[in-house]
């Protein structure tokens, strides 16, 4: 099954690393995503990650689990007009790759960010560009992936693909949150082929929006709010999608979803199913498309042995030739028929009635 499961530490913010790999493993899950651990935001600030004797026993954790860390969430964009505020972030970003690289994770996610003032969308994408470049060098360095995510001010599929065309790296690809694309009334059948094979996370989650504007409304179950998972699926296998679906919801803002505990083994199974579900195959034929269209006939020279002999055929795609009037010793020619193939035809009786002996 080329796309996998998992799900990440937003949902459930009071759990441990040991708690995420536990019951990520009794669950069924593929992998994980680490964000926020025990309300740390910054991972390698987490009181488990300190040193490498401490990671690598977290790594082997996850290890012994069979279950993966797929990505680290960073919190961190890098929209700041203001120099030294952007350098934070960059380097925030550069302990997140780091941290990722010692703990064999292949992603970091980083958001877009939020508008500034009254500054174009595009002249706040655009100031990301050249410090995300810097980043996709680095992260490849590390053999790390950087994940552009699309955020609420900068929802659109459009806005994800302008940075991750712009940075034009190996090191950059992107996450897509489809109920964010929904809050801008973009449907995945725009977003998905949009960016195409650049998606490698998507970030499972969904929600209810107003019919009359179509404003937000609340956060719902996987299976009860607006976005359509099972024609996503189907277009996340037209583009080759390999990557996960990542259960992502703010648990920690929005009480009204249900527990972890509760909520996680049921979005799986929801997932699963789509994921696993094949169309038939359309024909426009109302019979068996592979039987042949005719019944397989008697040989052209058998039919005239027959004919000649007087045995009548029992082969009933065999029409009757309205012969002409011919003596016995030449050969009988239907009308309209070629006589040099009659005589081949007439010689050819004469041979097999020699072989029979008559």
């Amino acid at each position: 099954m080329a796309i996998k499961v998992g799900f990440s530490s937003s949902v459930c913010p009071q759990w441990d690393v040991q708690d995420i790999a536990t019951k990520a493993n009794e669950m069924g899950f593929y992998g994980v995503e680490l964000g926020t651990v025990r309300d740390e935001l910054h991972l390698p600030a987490a009181p488990d990650l300190q040193q490498d004797k401490e990671i690598d026993a977290v790594r082997k954790l996850f290890e012994d689990a069979s279950v993966e860390i797929v990505s680290i969430a960073s919190k961190y964009a890098l929209e700041a007009k203001q120099k030294n505020v952007q350098k934070r972030s960059f380097d925030r970003t550069v302990e997140n790759i780091a941290l990722a690289e010692k703990l064999g994770c292949p992603f970091v996610r980083v958001p877009l960010g939020k508008r500034v003032g009254r500054e174009l969308a595009d002249a706040t994408l655009a100031r990301q560009i050249p410090p995300l470049c810097e980043l996709a060098k680095i992260a490849a360095r590390h053999r790390v992936t950087l994940l552009a995510s699309n955020t609420a001010d900068f929802a659109s599929s459009r806005d994800v693909w302008f940075v991750v065309d712009g940075v034009s790296h190996a090191g950059m690809r992107a996450a897509w949150d489809p109920v964010l694309g929904l809050a801008v009334r973009e449907n995945s059948s725009v977003s998905v082929p949009r960016l195409g094979a650049r998606i490698k996370m998507v970030l499972a989650n969904n929600a209810s929006f107003d019919d009359a504007t179509g404003a937000f409304e609340e956060y719902r179950s996987l299976s009860e709010g607006c976005v359509d998972y099972s024609y996503t699926t189907d277009l996340l296998k037209g583009v080759l999608f390999d990557g996960y679906y990542m259960l992502d919801w703010p648990k920690a803002s929005a009480e009204e979803l249900p527990s972890a505990q509760d909520a996680l083994p049921a979005a799986l199974e929801f997932l699963l199913e789509r994921i696993k579900h094949q169309d038939a195959e359309l024909s426009a034929y109302k019979k068996d498309k592979q039987a042949p269209n005719f019944q397989p006939m008697a040989s052209f020279v058998e039919r005239k042995v027959a004919a000649v002999e007087g045995v009548e055929s029992t082969d009933t795609n065999d029409v009757a030739v309205d012969a002409a009037p011919s003596s016995d010793d030449g050969p009988r020619i239907a009308k309209g028929a070629d006589p040099k193939i009659a005589a081949l035809v007439a010689e050819a009786v004469r041979k097999v009635r020699a072989a029979r002996g008559e």
